[in-house]
């Protein structure tokens, strides 16, 4: 099942690494070093990254608990041969019960009123893709950085229906690789629960390539280096965008 919430507005773009946030127009790379862009480039040509891929594991509450938080739409919808299917999918998240005392203003037609502006401060990216929130658990991706202050909300929303502590982690990955990491995230009593944010950890391209070069001595600025072309280093070939791939495994194991 999955959930959308697309807003079609040209302003200026929002990423955080870690908790901070920078607000920049045009295109990020920029201000990247040459070395981040070629890091960039191993999962494509295209240099101006876009979605943040996450995770979220909320612990505390039981999965009836979760399940009375979380609501689904379903109507009929037409194949590409026209032939009409029955759907179930995740409601739109400014209608999803853990939403429901978060601010918020719904025009004649039932849609969100300034939902660019709602879902970069209530969610924490100007849209954001549901791919699965069933058993505490959610996954997704959204634009530019990760849905930081959904969490928040969530925990927020949970820990005070229940009365009772909740917990969550989130991990995150830049679909480029400028940023990733792993969020935690509790609840604390006073005057009722609030969400707060715990300790994280990250990292970003240029450490991930910093260390690539430490490891194998390979200078990747020059201009004939080639992330997919085989290399030898000490007598053994290796793929450099393989040996990448698992220089961010062991950051996702030592988390």
């Amino acid at each position: 099942m999955a959930l959308n919430r697309f807003v079609v507005k040209c302003e200026k773009k929002e990423i955080s690494s870690g908790n901070s946030r920078e607000f920049i127009s045009g295109y990020w790379i920029n201000n990247s070093s040459s070395r981040h862009i070629i890091c960039l480039r191993i999962l494509g040509e295209q240099i101006m990254a876009n979605h943040v891929y996450f995770t979220i594991m909320i612990e505390g509450v039981t999965d009836e608990q979760w399940s009375e938080g979380v609501k689904t739409v379903k109507g009929t919808r037409n194949d590409y041969d026209g032939n009409p299917y029955e759907y179930e999918d995740w409601d739109y998240i400014e209608n999803q019960p853990f939403m429901a005392n978060v601010e918020k203003t719904f025009d004649k037609d039932g849609e969100l009123e300034n939902s660019y502006d709602w879902y970069c401060n209530e969610v924490g990216a100007k849209w954001c893709h549901i791919d699965e929130m069933q058993d505490c658990y959610i996954s997704g991706y959204s634009a530019w950085r990760q849905p930081h202050e959904l969490v928040l909300n969530i925990l927020s929303f949970f820990a005070n229906k229940y009365d009772t502590e909740v917990s969550a982690i989130m991990t995150y990955e830049d679909e480029f690789r400028n940023f990733l990491g792993k969020q935690y995230y509790g609840t604390e009593q006073d005057h009722g629960w609030n969400a707060y944010e715990g300790e994280y950890v990250e990292t970003d391209g240029d450490e991930l390539v910093q260390q690539f070069e430490d490891k194998f001595g390979i200078d990747t600025s020059k201009e004939d280096f080639d992330w997919y072309a085989e290399v030898e280093v000490e007598g053994e070939m290796i793929y450099p965008n393989e040996e990448l791939d698992e220089i961010v495994d062991i950051f996702w194991g030592n988390c």
